[in-house]
């Protein structure tokens, strides 16, 4: 019985340092962390290997992503369907919300372009914010499965993206939806893409969008020694030497890194852009890029809202921090597409 009661003893002091430890991670040079993000964080910190870019950890990575993030509200109807750019079928997956009572058909469309940094988050991975995003802003979604890199590199993914954006605002009315309420966004890579598009189709006279939603973006990809890529480092889960090695693989021309629609912070011209809301974490390399960003809408002309969170990239580990910026998201969206009747 002593030896049980010492081993006893011995397990709850280990646990009780254990759980010292562990809280002492959610304090940061830069502020604190949720404890389930500073753990994330510090496991992501230990694990030092280069990205694997292989379809085999593009499948592990996507079903990941399946397991722990939520699968979403129940939708009127989701259809798959293809289309066609540059000769390649490209699978796209459009969500039908619940519609509440008072709102009016047809409803806003909105085009999706998910992140995951350019290489994976295909096989709609992530549809389960977008499911929430399509009941929540009583809009009509349209999930594009672009082609990634490093098989698919610049510009094939931004090209997949604008046939999307075409094939919604031409076949809209088929699908019940109105084409003069237009949106367009994604997250990081996603969030880059979506700018990026916005520019072509300003310059390119390309279908008339109202909203363009960009979170946690990637606006600036020539490497550029922003504040905080040193604040983050190798510390808060995306970390600097990944950016480059996704750059690399998006982009593998260092000279293209400049140009406007792969880093839309050195467009010469924002102006005549649709509105944005633009939303950035306080943990992530990306967060100064996509403040820049914003202040140099506004600065344009544009119509912008910033929302600085907190949290890390993706806010994983954070779901309160998730759920708000979900709410703001959809309040955003909802405002600029059902007051802008055609």
């Amino acid at each position: 019985m002593r030896v049980l009661k010492s081993l006893l003893e011995i397990a709850i002091g280990l646990g009780i340092v254990l759980a010292v430890v562990t809280y002492s991670w959610t304090f940061t040079p830069i502020g604190r962390l949720e404890y389930a993000a500073a753990l994330v964080a510090r496991m992501s910190e230990w694990d030092d290997r280069p990205i694997d870019f292989s379809a085999e950890a593009r499948m592990a990575a996507n079903d990941m992503v399946r397991e722990r993030l939520p699968k979403g509200p129940e939708m009127a109807r989701v259809e798959d369907r293809t289309i066609e750019a540059n000769g390649a079928e490209i699978p796209i997956r459009v969500y039908w919300p619940r519609i509440e009572d008072g709102i009016d058909e047809p409803l806003p469309v909105y085009l999706d372009i998910h992140g995951g940094g350019w290489w994976m988050g295909d096989g709609f991975a992530m549809e389960g914010a977008v499911k929430t995003l399509a009941n929540n802003a009583q809009m009509i979604i349209a999930s594009v499965d672009y082609r990634m890199a490093p098989d698919h590199p610049y510009p094939t993914p931004l090209d997949d993206c604008y046939a999307a954006l075409e094939w919604l605002y031409a076949n809209a009315r088929e699908l019940g939806g109105d084409p003069n309420r237009l949106a367009i966004g994604g997250g990081s890579a996603g969030g880059n893409l979506s700018a990026a598009l916005a520019l072509r189709a300003r310059d390119q006279g390309g279908p008339p969008i109202r909203f363009q939603h960009l979170m946690i973006p990637a606006t600036d990809l020539a490497g550029e020694d922003w504040p905080s890529y040193r604040e983050a480092g190798e510390r808060y889960m995306l970390k600097v030497s990944g950016l480059a090695q996704m750059y690399e693989a998006y982009v593998p021309d260092p000279a293209m890194r400049r140009h406007p629609y792969v880093s839309p912070l050195f467009a010469d011209d924002l102006s005549g852009l649709p509105p944005a809301l633009v939303i950035t974490a306080h943990f992530d390399p990306l967060r100064d890029q996509g403040i820049a960003y914003a202040e140099r809408l506004e600065a344009a002309g544009v119509p912008t809202q910033l929302h600085r969170e907190g949290g890390l990239h993706g806010f994983f580990g954070s779901p309160e921090r998730s759920a708000r910026v979900q709410r703001i998201t959809a309040a955003a969206v909802r405002k600029a597409l059902h007051g802008a009747r055609s």
